[in-house]
């Protein structure tokens, strides 16, 4: 778990906290990161973490762009993703690193910018038919699930499809209910959501919705991982931060 803030809005962390799963304890890293973020994201490749965008101290959307070797402890600066933004995605799908959608100075984002981890460069893909920030997106089989987020000033049960290898977006099944800044996450053939008191699983098979159990602690916001045959729901905020 990495940066972003407490209640208090103002701040911004650079600790790093780390979870085993199998002693199911926390500790603080002694690595931080290197500059103050809210809103950003992040995405795990084999023992790096890649981080792009978020907000800074003076809550600015930023074209951060660093990636953080986990068995040296060391930072390294990348190119700077092209388009600042916060409230976005990232996510790792077929060996590159897609950062899709959030928010900027001017509103909405659209465009699409696909990191290279290979070459160490970043490219375009096709932009979102519908910009909004605060959504979810996670890699599938059929390509990337971009759910709800924040759109014609609410949260919206839109789902599409993103396949990078035709750069064609696609209109998904719909949510069961509008989410903004929902958890979501892919596991035993299913896209799980949840947010606050609603929570539902999408069978990739079928492309058919059903009921879910939610977190106990009702958040949005929120990290929600899949590790092995379990979902955990990580941090966020309650409705009334």
């Amino acid at each position: 778990m990495l940066g972003g803030m407490t209640g208090d809005r103002g701040n911004r962390l650079t600790s790093v906290e780390v979870y085993d799963p199998h002693d199911r304890a926390w500790e603080t890293s002694d690595v931080e990161m290197p500059v103050g973020l809210a809103s950003f994201e992040g995405v795990a490749v084999d023992d790096r973490i890649f981080v792009f965008g978020g907000l800074d101290a003076a809550g600015q959307p930023t074209d951060f762009s660093a990636v953080l070797d986990t068995s040296s402890g060391r930072w390294t600066m990348l190119p700077p993703v092209p388009h600042a933004r916060y409230a976005h995605t990232v996510t790792l799908h077929e060996g590159r690193i897609y950062v899709a959608g959030g928010e900027s100075v001017g509103g909405a984002v659209s465009e699409v910018d696909v990191f290279d981890v290979q070459l160490v460069q970043w490219s375009s893909g096709t932009p979102m038919p519908h910009a909004r920030g605060s959504h979810d997106t996670v890699s599938t089989r059929d390509g990337l699930y971009v759910l709800g987020g924040w759109l014609d000033g609410a949260p919206s049960r839109l789902v599409q499809v993103y396949v990078p290898r035709t750069g064609t977006w696609t209109e998904g099944p719909a949510l069961p209910e509008p989410v903004s800044r929902a958890g979501a996450a892919v596991l035993d053939g299913r896209l799980w959501v949840s947010f606050h008191e609603f929570a539902a699983a999408l069978d990739l098979a079928t492309g058919e919705w059903s009921p879910a159990n939610h977190p106990p602690l009702s958040r949005h916001g929120h990290g929600l991982v899949a590790l092995d045959v379990a979902l955990y729901a990580i941090g966020g905020c309650q409705e009334s931060p």
